[in-house]
């Protein structure tokens, strides 16, 4: 790795850890949340915003920005947190999450929060609406690019896969989906809930570029951010990535049950000791 790979991949760890930081915030005001997906998506999404992605915080409705689909809609709280870390809001607003008249609501909603790209709760709608911002984008000339994220519940979803037809059979290579394969939801273990494996042959079959990456290791996530986008066949593109649920704060990382996590005030302290520690090592 050269000297300036490594000042890079030093400067996305940084904001991987602050994007942790600001959603630990978030879920201790409300004692409760969808922490330990966010913890396991830090490090996908620091790389899109601050490797990959042409965006603007201060002009948000800049034309010319690639578009982020929230699909997902209840890692809203992980949304937040990078779109705070990128300047889209101030980092004091957090201490709002979900609280009435906040502009960060419990799911994304395009109506409150800046830089929300698409309205978040019922999921497998995130790569239906890439598939019409990409005819539209395409319509009008534009070189961004849309990436949506969805988690790995979605691919039960029938949507996802009439979405990935259309998106092959346009050759909307201005698509980048994205998978958090955490494997867990609301009702357990992803793959036993309903088994979508083997994945990347599936996306491979309807006409994707695929790639599956361990979504907590740095340099590989920026390796794969890069082929997506300089990927030159004319087909849509979706990386996989298999993320540890509360990664970076290691008593969390354990946990059976993380769908959606309640602690006490002293777990909450000792998260956010568990954090900065992995940040001095």
């Amino acid at each position: 790795m050269t000297e300036e790979a490594h000042l890079h991949n030093s400067g996305l760890a940084e904001r991987a850890h602050r994007v942790r930081r600001n959603a630990l915030i978030m879920a201790e005001t409300q004692g409760q949340g969808y922490i330990a997906q966010a913890l396991g998506v830090a490090d996908v999404l620091s790389v899109a915003y601050f490797h990959a992605m042409k965006v603007r915080p201060e002009q948000p409705d800049w034309e010319e920005r690639d578009r982020f689909l929230l699909s997902v809609g209840h890692y809203g709280i992980a949304h937040y947190a990078v779109l705070a870390e990128a300047g889209y809001f101030p980092e004091e607003e957090l201490t709002t999450y979900a609280a009435d008249d906040s502009r960060l609501p419990m799911s994304g909603m395009t109506s409150y929060t800046p830089g929300a790209e698409m309205s978040g709760g019922s999921i497998g709608l995130g790569l239906p609406m890439a598939v019409g911002m990409g005819l539209g984008l395409k319509r009008k000339g534009s070189k961004s690019f849309i990436y949506t994220l969805m988690g790995d519940g979605e691919l039960a979803e029938g949507p996802t896969w009439e979405a990935a037809i259309s998106a092959a059979n346009f050759g909307l290579d201005n698509i980048i989906a994205l998978v958090d394969f955490n494997q867990v939801q609301a009702d357990g273990p992803s793959m036993k809930v309903m088994n979508t494996e083997p994945v990347s042959a599936k996306f491979e079959a309807f006409g994707f570029f695929v790639q599956r990456v361990d979504g907590n290791d740095l340099p590989k996530l920026v390796a794969a951010f890069d082929r997506a986008r300089e990927h030159p066949g004319p087909q849509p593109r979706i990386i996989i990535f298999d993320t540890r649920m509360g990664s970076g704060v290691d008593f969390l990382e354990g946990r059976e049950k993380s769908h959606f996590i309640r602690l006490n005030p002293e777990d909450w302290a000792r998260a956010h000791a568990a954090l900065d520690a992995r940040r001095a090592q």
